[in-house]
């Protein structure tokens, strides 16, 4: 294992990361691990270290990070949901009796996958699940606003952290698609779910910024004003006039509608977010636009 510098430090201070990755101690003993794309959190218990996720880009500073805060070893994996880019790097995390958590249908996808990077749960559950391992309590809340196998939200109330993986990006309008979920339902309830629990600290996977509530609420006010702009533009839409020249042909004129609808909410929308408290609208609004048309035309 190569040897790192220290950088463990308090959240919310200047991030480092000339050494290749950092640490934020974002409750006594709970800390987040990034190298500036991807982020894992992990916790002591006196009885282990509980690590949530090992991103593969992320994972040969795993053990320095843990290493350079604490002497307990890693004893717990918990998988946020099957995705290769957040648990690609498993196979290389502890020693060969590692304990790996996962919902049950998550679990079931990494088996189907017989992929060796991505072991396969040691312990599986069905129901949402309070654990308290040594002096930590932790909640595993059964989700599923990104992956259609199932997400799993990581929550420790004594500390007020919360990890939901791919949800949110801090400061970033979400990734293409609303983070690709696949299942748009499930993605616009998620938010009031989350927040009624008390979180401080909010963890999402990406970015090297450590999230709070103000984050996720105003990546739901712009979800809902996508949602609502859309319903609003495809309910007002001439279908017969629109698709008068594609009389003969209803493949086209489906596209049509979709590539219109499409057009005209990007527009309205980046001319409420392009200046507004969120990156990433000029990268990404349109790709919200097209999916929340998907969603509003054949599901909603």
């Amino acid at each position: 294992m190569p040897t790192f510098a220290r950088t463990h430090v308090q959240p919310d201070h200047i991030t480092d990361l000339t050494a290749g990755f950092l640490t934020r101690e974002v409750a006594p003993g709970v800390f987040v691990l990034t190298n500036g794309n991807y982020q894992s959190l992990f916790f002591t218990t006196g009885e282990g270290v509980v690590l949530v996720d090992a991103p593969e880009p992320l994972v040969r500073f795993i053990e320095p990070a843990v290493a350079d805060v604490t002497d307990e070893p890693i004893t717990t994996l918990v998988y946020s949901h099957g995705h290769s880019d957040h648990i690609g790097g498993a196979h290389l995390v502890g020693s060969g009796d590692l304990e790996i958590i996962a919902e049950k249908s998550t679990a079931e996808f990494v088996e189907s996958k017989q992929d060796p990077r991505r072991p396969v749960p040691t312990w599986t559950f069905e129901t949402d699940q309070t654990i308290r391992k040594g002096f930590r309590t932790f909640q595993l809340i059964r989700e599923g606003f990104h992956s259609a196998e199932g997400d799993v939200v990581v929550y420790l109330p004594d500390e007020k952290v919360m990890v939901a993986i791919d949800l949110i990006g801090p400061g970033w309008v979400p990734l293409h698609a609303f983070d690709i979920t696949e299942n748009m339902y499930r993605y616009l309830g998620a938010f009031d779910r989350l927040l009624a629990y008390d979180f401080d600290a909010f963890i999402s996977g990406h970015t090297a910024d450590v999230a709070r509530r103000y984050d996720v609420e105003i990546t739901e006010e712009y979800t809902f004003d996508v949602y609502e702009t859309v319903k609003r533009i495809h309910g007002e839409l001439n279908f017969e006039e629109l698709l008068a020249e594609d009389r003969d042909n209803e493949q086209a004129g489906i596209k049509k509608i979709i590539d219109v609808t499409t057009e005209r909410a990007t527009e309205e929308l980046k001319s409420r977010w392009l200046d507004g408290p969120m990156k990433g609208v000029e990268l990404w609004t349109e790709s919200h636009s097209l999916a929340m048309v998907l969603y509003v035309r054949w599901t909603d």
